[in-house]
């Protein structure tokens, strides 16, 4: 029952993070409040948060440069080759990075394969 909260909150920061982006490229500035508290990891306030503040920070890759190809895609328009690049990188990277790397793909403008969705947020949830 766990993973489920899971996984709706970070679909719903997914969601969160790219309605601010939109806001932002229209000239309005991201309105997230800052708790000022450790995030727990299991609230969407806290997700969206997260997602928000990587979307102004550096991109950090996960030796995966090679998905760049795929920004802009949308996250059902995947091969079954190219979902297994996703795959390789998902399962090579240490688990408790996954988030990060979500925050890296969301960052550089791409979007996860709808196949791995939930093996990726089971994955966070673990």
């Amino acid at each position: 029952m766990d993973s489920v909260y899971i996984v709706c909150a970070a679909v719903l920061g997914i969601l969160a993070v790219s309605m601010s982006l939109l806001y932002r490229k229209k000239g309005a500035a991201a309105n997230v409040p800052d708790t000022g508290t450790e995030c727990c990891g299991k609230h969407a306030v806290c997700e969206k948060k997260r997602l928000a503040d990587a979307a102004v920070k550096a991109v950090v890759y996960f030796d995966d440069e090679e998905l760049d190809r795929f920004a802009g895609r949308s996250s059902d328009s995947y091969s079954d080759e190219e979902i297994e690049e996703f795959r390789y990188v998902l399962y090579t990277m240490n688990q408790d990075e996954t988030m990060e790397w979500l925050e890296s793909l969301h960052t550089r403008s791409i979007e996860l394969p709808d196949q791995l969705k939930d093996e990726t947020y089971m994955m966070i949830g673990e």
